[in-house]
Parts: C-alpha cells; structure tokens; sequence
C-alpha cells in the first residue's frame, strides 16, 4: 500500500504554521509498512485541492488529507472531495447536537458557520473529534480510501490514532511490509554504521539511519507473509543489541525522558533537578510525562550565581575558585538538588549557551552535568555547537542518557 499527504493552509505555505501533521503521518505510515509516495501542501483554494486530490487518486491507494474542515469560507476540503467524488453532503444531527453542547456548556452561543462542521460526505464514516469541532471523514472511492482529518497537530494525530491506524491494519493483506525501529544516543551515525558493519556479511533485512540531533534512529524493514517478516526483524534486532548493547535505549514511540521515568519508577526512585544553562527545559521534558509526581520531586532554574548561592546553598569561596561553568559547580548543583528535594537523584546542569561567553570567557557550548546519589555518581564535561537552542536540548539529552546509565547500573 502506498499513500499520498495533502496538508492545507495558507498558513503553512506563508510560514506562519510549521507542516509537523507531514512528519507525525510519515512515521506513523512507514512504522506500518505503508510507503508514502508525495507530501503536498497546498492553498485554501478548491482548485488546488482538485489538483492535489486527483494526482494523488492516480497514483496511492491511500490519500490522507489535513486541513480545511473548520467552519470558515475558506474551509473547503469535505466539500471539494464530495465534489470530486460526486456524492452529497449530508447532515449529521448527532454531531450537529454535540456542538451545540459544546457551545452552552461554554457559555457561547454556536454561530451559525459551525453547522457546516457537521456535514458529512455520502457513504463515508464520520471521525469523532475529542479534542475540537470538527470531525474527521474516511471515505471508500474506487477501492481508494481518503481520509479527511482536522489541521491542529493535537487533534489530528489523536484522531489518527484511535480511528484511521485501526482501519488500515484492517485493509491489509497478503505480504506486507514491517517497521521496527531501535533508537540509539551516545553515539554518531557513522560509528554506528562501522559497528554494524564489523558484523559482517548482513543478509537480514536492510536497515536505514535516521539521525535526529542527539540520537540515531535504526529502522529495520522486512517484506513479506507476516509472520517471516516479524521473524526477520527479530533476528535482526537481536544481532544488532549484541553490537550495539546501551547505545540502545528504546523502540518505536520511546522517548529518552519516558524510558527514564520508566525505570524510575519501577525501581521506586526519585528526582530532583538543578538546571543554569539549561533554563528548566529538563524540568519541562519531565512533566511532559503523564505519572512523573511518582518520582519527580521538583527542581530549581538556578541561573544566576545569586540563585545558586541563596536558594541551593552552593559555597561563594567554590564558585568564585571554581567558576560558575566548571565540574565542581555541576556536581554541587546535583547534590544540592538531591539534598533541597531529599531525592535520591540529583541532576546539575551548568554551561554557556550562547551566543556570548560569560565573564570568565569560557568557550560558548562548554556545559558540565552533574548526576549523583547518596553513593556517588559521576560528571561529564560536553563541547556543543549549533546555536543556543540546540545547546540546550544537548545538554538535557545528555544529562537523561547519563541518568539512564546510572539507573540501570545500580
């Protein structure tokens, strides 16, 4: 099965809006062996979705479309696909209620446009929204399937989720293509090709890299009836975690942050952060996680030395000896994190981001992180570039993988 995106909006085309509904379908599809064929992003226009809609027709079997189903004029995507397909709009009085719902239980009244988010294509299947207005729509043409889903990120791939995955595990058949994907950290792309490639002779499936800032992804694919494809791609992973060992910290929708809280709680452990250069960006990866006041215990932004003297009682003599931006500085910084919180991690993260130095002109991307517990830890000093942003996801990348291994030593 191959599939074509089509992402609407002039906003996406003038810049204002960044396209991650392409990204998030892309890996969502290649993850179940579906190969995406062409993203398009194209205007609020009918005639640009005409277009798009019938190039896409002509060559995939699956047509996914973003965008366009608000309440506005200018939201057109139901009704120019009904166009294309020659069939009626028809309206859903359930969806049209629970709008109305959704208006009074706000206090607002539904304005008029709104009832056009509950028309629905002829012979389609509605796609319950739980998160906005407009419902999504999957629809049968010539043995294709279009799915037509809402722009917004967080309801798109909600929707995409729990109505759309389901359906197309459904349609498929016979030999079939398998995703699985290792993800790695520590370690670059091309030390990770040459040790794989000390295996010597692969006649397992192929495997591409996918390097995504401080991690490496390993996609492994494998074709065929299901059954010899899964069988495949176990051997082949099995090799590749004797090569590769730590370096591997989790598959598929793993994060770094999620596999440590993980750990964390299975071991009844806790956390607590001090973060400078950083700026709380550790703190906020955390409670991203849903569950982390399991072990999250809190954590300070202790930027300046004011803040790391007054509220993490770090000495002025080590700091003044030492620098702000120093090993002895990070290691405090984790033990009076561990000792404010009485945790049993600390995490201290201090560096230069840029794009100035500080008065001890220290090198810009210099950063020290800290990881510690009542029996000890250990301190790495990190060189990074690219800009401040990426200094500072860097730094909590590293600070997560040197927590990981930690944890999972002791």
């Amino acid at each position: 099965m191959s599939a074509d995106l089509i992402c609407i909006g002039n906003e996406i085309l003038t810049g204002l809006v960044e396209n991650s509904n392409s990204g998030f379908l892309a890996r969502r599809l290649w993850s179940m062996g579906i190969d995406v064929r062409e993203t398009a992003v194209v205007a609020d226009e009918e005639s640009a979705i005409k277009n798009a809609l019938e190039r896409a027709l002509d060559k995939s079997d699956l047509v996914i479309i973003t965008g366009g189903l608000g309440p506005t004029d200018d939201d057109l995507t139901r009704e120019t696909v009904a166009k294309i397909i020659n069939r009626p709009l028809i309206l859903n009085r359930s969806w049209l209620e629970k709008m109305e719902r959704f208006f009074k239980n706000r206090g607002i009244e539904m304005p008029d446009n709104n009832a056009k988010q509950a028309m629905v294509i002829k012979g389609g299947k509605m796609l319950e929204n739980k998160r906005g207005t407009a419902p999504g729509l999957i629809v049968e043409y010539l043995n294709k399937l279009i799915v037509m889903l809402p722009g917004p990120p967080n309801e798109m791939q909600l929707m995409f989720d729990d109505n759309v995955v389901p359906v197309l595990k459904e349609r498929r058949c016979g030999n079939i293509s398998l995703v699985k994907t290792l993800k790695c950290i520590g370690i670059g792309e091309s030390m990770l090709e040459e040790k794989i490639k000390a295996i010597g002779t692969w006649n397992l499936p192929p495997i591409s890299y996918v390097a995504r800032g401080y991690e490496v992804n390993l996609q492994i694919k494998g074709y065929g009836e299901k059954s010899k494809a899964q069988t495949l791609i176990e051997e082949a992973e099995c090799r590749l975690r004797e090569v590769l060992g730590d370096y591997i910290y989790g598959t598929e929708n793993d994060t770094l942050a999620s596999v440590v809280a993980d750990i964390l709680i299975s071991k009844d452990k806790t956390l607590a952060l001090a973060e400078s250069c950083s700026g709380g960006l550790f703190s906020d990866v955390i409670t991203d996680i849903p569950g982390c006041s399991k072990f999250y215990r809190g954590g300070m932004v202790a930027y300046s030395r004011y803040a790391k003297i007054n509220l993490l009682g770090i000495g002025k003599t080590l700091l003044e000896r030492e620098g702000d931006v120093s090993k002895a500085t990070s290691i405090a910084m984790a033990e009076a994190a561990r000792s404010k919180f009485a945790s049993d991690y600390g995490v201290g993260i201090t560096g230069i981001a840029g794009p100035q130095s500080d008065s001890s002109n220290s090198r810009v991307g210099l950063v020290y992180i800290a990881v510690f517990t009542a029996e000890g830890g250990s301190s790495k000093e990190l060189n990074l570039g690219g800009g401040r942003k990426f200094i500072k996801e860097r730094s909590v990348q590293a600070a997560l993988d040197m927590l990981r291994k930690l944890l999972t030593e002791s």
